[in-house]
């Protein structure tokens, strides 16, 4: 006769899922619509770096040994090529949304979570994914000046959001523009986001990123691999 605790285990169908390596960890904020509700709008530096803080936690305390890590919002892009826990899914989800979390409660004063997920990646992808999460950067960039802007300038927040809707992305950057703002200007940080990796011991916190489509932000991604790699 099967005791409790071989019954519970029987009901545990998700825990042997595995992934193949490398993976990208992405974690998400939850909520942080009204813990950030009295940040400074459209970008605060204030919480960028502490996010970065709390991913420098992750790469210095968590055991974990990921190659990079891509912030922006309250997003973080976790690359690593060679999955922890032996790929264990619920494992890696867990404790990597648990440790993140805690460690950005520690540096914001007050109770936050995360989410996360798995995406499976081919190292010749990572290049690509990272891309397209930094046009996300920029999409976010030119949506956010144009929306605090018109919410500055009278409109409700509802009355912003509808405006926008309306208007391509080139008409939202020429209407930030007449208004006294250069997008292409502003902080390299809030166009491109933060990349944190290990280069000869240290972890190095680069907030003047390239474009990742670009030869150097190609070269910076395959180095940081490479370096790795040997390791």
């Amino acid at each position: 006769m099967q005791n409790l605790s071989e019954k519970t285990a029987k009901l545990e169908i998700f825990s042997g899922i595995k992934t193949r390596s490398p993976i990208i960890v992405r974690a998400d904020g939850r909520g942080f619509k009204k813990i950030l509700e009295n940040s400074r709008k459209p970008y605060d530096l204030d919480f960028a770096e502490k996010i970065v803080k709390a991913t420098d936690k992750l790469f210095k305390e968590s055991g974990f040994s990921p190659t990079l890590a891509f912030v922006f919002s309250d997003e973080i892009n976790l690359l690593f090529m060679e999955a922890p826990f032996s790929g264990r899914v619920e494992k890696i989800d867990s404790v990597v949304a648990s440790f993140i979390s805690a460690a950005l409660a520690l540096e914001i004063g007050r109770i936050v979570s995360m989410d996360c997920r798995i995406i499976t990646i081919y190292t010749d992808e990572v290049a690509r994914y990272l891309s397209e999460r930094q046009d996300e950067v920029w999409r976010n960039h030119v949506f956010s000046y144009g929306f605090y802007m018109l919410v500055d300038g009278g409109e409700s927040r509802y009355q912003a959001m509808e405006l926008l809707r309306g208007m391509k992305e080139d008409e939202i950057h020429e209407f930030v523009f007449q208004r006294g703002v250069n997008l292409a200007k502003t902080a390299a940080w809030e166009r491109r986001g933060v990349l944190i990796y290990r280069d000869d011991g240290k972890v190095i916190h680069n907030w003047d990123l390239p474009l990742f489509r670009s030869g150097q932000g190609q070269k910076l991604l395959n180095d940081i691999i490479e370096t790795c790699k040997t390791v």
